[in-house]
Formats: C-alpha cells, sequence, structure tokens
C-alpha cells in the first residue's frame, strides 16, 4: 500500500551517498556522483574515474554505477519510501544515469529488509572458500535475485564448460599481466595516494600468494601486478572446485549494464544474508575477443557482463575497502556535472 506524504529528502543527503558509496566498482573506482533533491536522487557517471585500460567502453564503470543505484533503492525502501526509477531519464545529461523519484509512503518487505542488514558485511573475498557444493536452493533463489532485476545467472557446470571457461580466464589474466599500460593502471589504483583518497584496492584485499593463485583451476586477478608483497599474504589454496557463474544481460546497451549492475547488487547482498561471498573473474570479460569466446564457449543467448565466483568463506571476514567520504560524492543543486 502506497500513501503520499510530504518529502524532503535533502536531509539525508549525505546518509543516502554513504549507503550508495558502499557499492562494488571496478578496481574500487567509485565512478559515482548523486545529488539529491527535495523528492528525488539523481545517480551521475563521474567519468574521471573509469579505468580505461581494463574497461575502455565503461561497461564495468556503469555496472558499479547501477549496483549502486540498487543501494540507493534499498536505503530508501527502508525508509519506507516508494520510488519510481528512470534510468537515463535526460538525453541532453548523458551523465545522468539515473533518477530516482519518491512516489510515496509504503512499508519495506521482508526480503528488502534482509538485503539491507547484509549491506555492512558484504565484502569482495579473494581467499579460500569452503570445499563442498554451495545447497542447491541458494544457486536457484540467488538466479531468481538476478531474474528479477531482468538478468540471468548462468552457472558453470559442466567439465566441458569449466575447463573451457578456466582455459580464458587464464590466458585473459596470462596477456593482461604481459600488459605494461595494464600492469601501471593496476598499480595506480593500489597506491597509497589512491587508498589514502578513500579509493582503490589495499595489499589486505590482494587474496592469496601469487604462486597460489597461479595453481587455482579460475585464476584470481593478481593485484600485486607482480610487485614483492607489502604484507603477508595467505599461503592456502583457493578452494578446488569454485562455484562459477556468469551474470549476462539480454543486450550490451548502457540500459542493460546499468540493470546488470543492480542484479549483481542484490545477488550480492544475498548471498551475503546467506552467510557466503563472491569475487571476480573478470578478466576475459576485459579483452574483446576472449568475451566473445565466453560467449561461444557457453553459448550464451544474451551479453556476458561479469564471471562471478561464490562460496562461503574458509576465513576471518576480511576489512572493509576504502570509501570516499559521503560528502565528497554529493553535487550542489543545478545542472552541472560532477566538478574536479
Amino acid at each position: 500500500m502506497v500513501s503520499r506524504h510530504p518529502v524532503d529528502l535533502r536531509p539525508e543527503g549525505v546518509e543516502l551517498a554513504a549507503a550508495a558509496g558502499r557499492a562494488p566498482s571496478l578496481h574500487n573506482a567509485q565512478p559515482w556522483a548523486f545529488r539529491v533533491g527535495r523528492d528525488s536522487v539523481e545517480v551521475y557517471f563521474d567519468d574521471r574515474r573509469m579505468v580505461p585500460v581494463a574497461d575502455p567502453v565503461g561497461r564495468q564503470a556503469y555496472l558499479g554505477v547501477g549496483a549502486a543505484v540498487f543501494l540507493l533503492r534499498l536505503a530508501l525502501a527502508v525508509r519506507r519510501r516508494a520510488v519510481r526509477v528512470e534510468p537515463r531519464p535526460d538525453p541532453a545529461r548523458p551523465d545522468l544515469l539515473a533518477r530516482l523519484t519518491v512516489t510515496g509512503q509504503r512499508e519495506p518487505t521482508a526480503a528488502e529488509l534482509r538485503l539491507a542488514a547484509a549491506v555492512p558485511g558484504r565484502r569482495t573475498v579473494r581467499t579460500p572458500f569452503q570445499e563442498g557444493d554451495v545447497p542447491v536452493p541458494l544457486r536457484v533463489a540467488w538466479r531468481e535475485h538476478a531474474e528479477a532485476e531482468g538478468a540471468v545467472l548462468r552457472w558453470v557446470e559442466r567439465i566441458g564448460e569449466r575447463s573451457g571457461v578456466a582455459r580464458l580466464v587464464a590466458e585473459a589474466d596470462r596477456q593482461q599481466l604481459r600488459s605494461p599500460a595494464y600492469l601501471e593502471e593496476l598499480r595506480r589504483w593500489t597506491a597509497p595516494g589512491r587508498l589514502a583518497a578513500g579509493a582503490g584496492v589495499p595489499a589486505s584485499a590482494f587474496g592469496v600468494a601469487v604462486e597460489v593463485n597461479r595453481a587455482a583451476e579460475f585464476p584470481l586477478r593478481d593485484f600485486g601486478a607482480g610487485r614483492p608483497a607489502q604484507q603477508p599474504r595467505p599461503a592456502e589454496p583457493l578452494e578446488e572446485h569454485p562455484l562459477v557463474a556468469v551474470l549476462t544481460t539480454g543486450t550490451d546497451s548502457a540500459d542493460d549494464w546499468l540493470r546488470g549492475g543492480q542484479a549483481l547488487m542484490r545477488i550480492l547482498l544475498a548471498a551475503a544474508a546467506d552467510g557466503c561471498a563472491a569475487s571476480y573473474l573478470n578478466q576475459p570479460i576485459e579483452i574483446p575477443v576472449l568475451r566473445q569466446q565466453l560467449r561461444d564457449e557457453l553459448r550464451l543467448a544474451g551479453q556476458p557482463q561479469l564471471v562471478l565466483r561464490l562460496g562461503r568463506s574458509s576465513g576471518p571476514v576480511p576489512p572493509p575497502t576504502p570509501r570516499r567520504p559521503p560528502a565528497e560524492l554529493l553535487l550542489p543543486a543545478g545542472p552541472a556535472a560532477p566538478s574536479p
């Protein structure tokens, strides 16, 4: 039941920006900005925070912004606000990727409250998961969460498919680690100055030791980029047979990227609420030829946007990655684009 009451979101601007700013993004670049009005929140793309070598067209950046949109939806829902979401509502402002407008008041659903409660504890986990299958009911539920947002979560289960996808992940990883431009970009997003500014990936989130990662069936991204370890990294092997899924959308349009990001965030929170976590195997997504081969290998009807590794962590939860100050994410009133 939706009722209409006067609303003014502006006093809650910092809180809403903080909630949305917890979204995941490639290299924790956080390519978003928000303008909070009386009855709406506008979500902008900050193209100065792109990762152009790994993500030249901005696909993964838009996915990150979509994840932030879902967190805004959730934050407004638990504040008893009914909202209408408009993707890319103004052709004259291409950096305006979404507008969320309050249309009334309603009670949050039990599912929304459950997902919202999982937000503080959600982490990207690049250390070992427990061996053994994730129960089928959880996999079904996570797939349904993706479908509710207009995406598809395609499990990679058959032996032939797994070996094919693992080969593509390993090949993409090799190609990227041989690219000076890629390595330099990775170093910029793991540098102390970047971390001090509230973005980037700290050494505590690098995952397992390099030699352990290379021996894995599905190697994760090496954020150390071949440099000597700044701090000891876990030497325990990654799980032998991780649960792997590909998140797909019907098209490769900007609207579908935003849709895919909302699906991703919903899946990650559902997994966290179920005591599980995720990390990414996106290396082949970032190389066009290998992305097409991934699509062919799995005979996907849609476009692959992300490759996920899901499971229950076998060790302690890692600390949160840096976040930019919420006030820094807020834009002043008016139609101006994000300022430097």
